[in-house]
């Protein structure tokens, strides 16, 4: 895989890491066996829960029951009954739409505070806790002024015995209600440590906005609907017109939340695979620095049966938009456009 040329701001000092990083990553993604939403073929279903499992599943479910929100019995008992609960290592996405009653975020943020004071005794951490700024695409529509978190476990187990925490479990009657719908998808990461190891993407001055500079919001958002359609796999002119205007364009680091369900007739993982492959030390150079690439195990709460989920952290939305302009990203991503018959994308804020 060679590494793109003809970005200045990218020390040469730097290209050779990123370079073996880019190809590091994608070899690991394409090894990663794709289970199923539920959890795999090996996963038993809740009634299949022995012994001290069923007084788990028992407690879960005793102290997370509101539906639609919190997982359901099925969706508790298949974690539970995984064959690698005690052992494998997985990521733990949640966001949330809040209510739109006064106080919500509060709520929610206590109960955020409680999960993160929880982690560390149980060997996990806390990746990044986000304010969503708007919706990138997909039907996201009241997630704006949201929130998500992404933690890192080193085994379900550890989650299971994080979220059964007193102190977790008092402050999840603050996230009821706070929250009028929330997504939550667990899964093993697939970034390696040599990618997460990278240096920092700060400040934005430092990577390829040349593309965009000197022009308008309106003249960036009719370069890109000539290259992208008007919704579906990539954002509407209302979201960049909304994105391109925001006061915080050229300089606000941003994290991207970008969610995949794939169909029937889709390209699915090896579509994105591929676009992973190709598409990586494009974003590299551009200061993309991915946190987390989860094929999804275990969908335990939301309206979606996402697949896959790729957090991503951007030096600004001006710099990611030199990267949808440039020419060999826009070849790139053409496998990425086949790869879902849903695509979702939250634009965020790391706090």
């Amino acid at each position: 895989m060679k590494f793109v040329t003809g970005v200045p701001s990218v020390r040469r000092t730097q290209a050779r890491p990123i370079q073996r990083a880019a190809l590091l990553i994608s070899l690991m993604v394409a090894v990663v066996v794709v289970p199923s939403v539920f959890g795999g073929a090996n996963v038993a279903g809740a009634g299949a829960t022995p012994g001290s499992d069923a007084a788990m599943l028992d407690r879960l479910v005793a102290a997370y029951h509101e539906p639609g929100i919190e997982p359901s019995r099925r969706a508790w008992g298949e974690l539970v009954a995984d064959d690698g609960f005690a052992t494998a290592p997985v990521d733990v996405l949640e966001f949330v739409k809040l209510k739109r009653s006064h106080g919500a975020k509060a709520r929610y943020d206590r109960y955020v505070t409680a999960l993160t004071a929880a982690l560390g005794p149980r060997g996990a951490a806390m990746i990044t806790v986000n304010d969503t700024l708007h919706p990138g695409i997909g039907d996201f529509r009241g997630y704006a002024g949201g929130v998500s978190w992404l933690a890192r476990f080193p085994s379900l187990g550890a989650y299971v015995d994080t979220v059964l925490d007193r102190r977790v479990v008092a402050a999840s009657r603050q996230r009821r209600k706070a929250i009028a719908e929330a997504q939550t998808l667990v899964g093993p990461n697939a970034v390696p440590d040599r990618i997460q190891n990278l240096p920092p993407n700060t400040p934005a001055s430092a990577f390829p906005s040349s593309r965009v500079q000197g022009k308008t919001p309106e003249q960036i958002v009719d370069e890109l609907l000539a290259i992208y359609p008007d919704g579906g796999a990539d954002p509407t002119r209302a979201t960049l017109e909304f994105l391109t205007r925001y006061r915080g364009f050229t300089d606000q680091p941003l994290t991207y939340i970008n969610l995949y369900e794939y169909g029937p007739e889709t390209g699915g993982a090896a579509s994105l695979n591929e676009y992973n492959a190709g598409a990586l030390p494009i974003v590299l150079a551009h200061g993309g620095r991915p946190k987390s690439l989860v094929n999804i195990t275990h969908h335990l709460v939301g309206p979606t049966a996402w697949s896959r989920f790729i957090v991503v952290s951007w030096p600004s939305f001006a710099v990611f938009t030199d990267l949808r302009l440039d020419p060999a990203y826009v070849e790139a991503q053409k496998s990425r456009v086949v790869a879902a018959k849903t695509y979702g994308n939250l634009v965020t804020i790391s706090r």
